[in-house]
């Protein structure tokens, strides 16, 4: 009676985890298993592009959008299947509100800073813009990020109320002509 000795190396470390949130664009990720010259590893990622591969390690550029990511690793050794690790990522929504509100704008039809435009990646989550004159006179409304134009407004500061995501955001704009 002959008895076969297989022996399973499990030299994975990608049992886990990982969570980032959209804030920032997530810098390329690199993720690496033990090397074996023996074994060939096939990769796969459920989103995001594989910018380096080097057999046993890989970079990865993961998406900006919120969701859940799957990376996974597989490998074969002497036409014999092994094993598979797997990990998962998380991009969460950035727990801060992102806006850009700029602090002057040149409404003077030379195609450059002609409009006042919120930015960021809260704009979208705007539910209520105000713009008033240095006497308190409201002059602008919208429940949304809509863009000003200053039309018919005389240069100097104008305050800003903004309402995002339950919260209050008061600034000063210069227009200037």
């Amino acid at each position: 009676m002959k008895w076969w000795v297989f022996i399973l190396l499990l030299p994975f470390y990608l049992s886990a985890q990982e969570t980032y949130n959209d804030c920032v664009k997530i810098p390329p990720q690199t993720y690496e298993v033990n090397f074996d010259a023996d074994k060939e590893y096939y990769w796969w990622v459920s989103n995001g592009s594989i910018t380096v591969d080097n057999g046993n390690s890989i970079t990865i550029q993961w998406p900006d959008s919120i969701g859940t990511y799957t990376i996974s690793v597989s490998t074969t050794r002497f036409n014999c299947v092994g094993d598979t690790s797997y990990r998962e990522i998380f991009i969460e929504a950035c727990p801060n509100i992102q806006l850009f509100i700029p602090n002057s704008f040149t409404p003077n039809k030379d195609s450059y800073n002609n409009t006042f435009f919120i930015k960021g990646r809260s704009a979208d989550n705007i539910r209520y813009l105000a713009i008033y004159n240095r006497w308190g006179t409201r002059i602008f409304e919208a429940n949304s990020n809509t863009p000003w134009d200053g039309e018919n407004c005389p240069s100097g500061v104008y305050a800003i109320i903004v309402l995002v995501d339950d919260k209050r955001f008061v600034k000063f704009i210069t227009l200037i002509r």
